[in-house]
């Protein structure tokens, strides 16, 4: 299954629609499956004292332009999920049938939204857990247990050290929450934007059995616009997301059967790299092989059988001289 990118536009779009606009546009053909806005209503977010109040109220995008973005994003072929904080926000987000909503990291041991978010319409839910311990993301994942959840590990630190970012977790946590049905793991990538840096967390993160990888997406780094620091522009998150599905290719996938699905590549070079199977002594028609009677040897027969256990147990038809090549016509059971 295909690692989904989620383009993190975050505040980044300044309260400017226009800006959202060109977010979600850069998002799309950059190669993104989503583009994530914080939802913002300064009121679910904090109260009128707080030093940064008016900066929340300057974000408020009236509703018909959220609905605009949703349309864009529809027509661009991307989806377009919220991150939200309250009533108001998640009531929006249904509203514009957002494919996904996301809890702050803050929200995940807030049990009365959480229970708010648990019976909305919106099915598949990102919870964050920057930040939180396992007894609340135990609790969060309880309350949300009728929901597809993504478990979104991972923090801003504007940007993240690479020690930070304890990718570890990914696999640890999908081992401990096996057995909860629906349950994946995504990784918040907020490293340092120089490649190849840009691209290492999130590619550790799909080895350890990340299915989403999030990251910052801005207009520009240049424009400095809101969380720049661990953001890629559009022509770098093009790239971004061409090693992803590039990690995808190499990650492959665990098939059935007991080649664990070879690709013709493989079964080619296996086929290619298999010795021969020689008589280790001289056996004599009628006799049933075993290991002691077969060697592996590179030899000019184009007959000669290549799997060794092809010949254990089974009865010569006919007599083999040391150092013969084996093949199919040399047993009695032979078609």
């Amino acid at each position: 299954m295909p690692t989904e990118i989620v383009a993190e536009l975050a505040q980044g779009f300044e309260g400017r629609p226009e800006v959202a606009r060109l977010l979600v546009l850069a998002a799309a053909r950059a190669g993104a499956d989503a583009a994530k806005f914080q939802l913002v209503y300064a009121d679910e977010l904090a109260t009128p004292d707080y030093v940064h109040y008016q900066l929340f109220r300057s974000l408020e995008l009236p509703d018909e332009e959220w609905e605009r973005v949703s349309l864009l994003g529809a027509d661009e072929g991307i989806q377009v999920w919220f991150d939200v904080f309250g009533e108001q926000s998640l009531a929006l987000a249904e509203r514009l049938g957002a494919g996904a909503v996301k809890l702050h990291g803050s929200d995940t041991a807030n049990e009365g939204m959480l229970v708010r978010v648990a019976s909305s319409t919106v099915q598949r839910i990102v919870l964050g857990a920057g930040g939180a311990d396992l007894d609340e993301i135990e609790v969060a994942l309880r309350l949300l247990s009728r929901k597809q959840v993504v478990l979104m590990l991972g923090f801003q630190a504007y940007p993240t050290a690479e020690a930070d970012n304890q990718v570890a977790r990914v696999r640890a946590l999908a081992e401990r929450f096996r057995g909860r049905g629906g349950l994946e793991i995504g990784f918040a990538d907020h490293a340092d934007t120089a490649f190849p840096s840009a691209v290492l967390p999130a590619a550790v993160a799909i080895g350890a059995g990340a299915s989403m990888i999030e990251k910052h997406l801005t207009l520009g780094r240049a424009v400095r616009l809101e969380d720049h620091e661990s953001a890629l522009g559009p022509d770098e998150f093009a790239d971004f997301c061409s090693a992803v599905r590039s990690c995808d290719a190499i990650f492959g996938q665990f098939g059935p059967g007991n080649d664990m699905g070879m690709s013709a590549a493989e079964r080619a070079y296996r086929l290619k790299i298999r010795r021969h199977v020689i008589a280790s002594r001289d056996l004599p028609s009628g006799h049933v092989v075993s290991a002691a009677d077969v060697m592996l040897r590179r030899t000019g027969c184009e007959t000669a059988i290549r799997d060794i256990r092809d010949a254990y147990g089974r009865t010569l038809g006919v007599a083999v001289a040391r150092h013969a090549a084996i093949t199919p016509d040399s047993f009695g059971d032979a078609p």
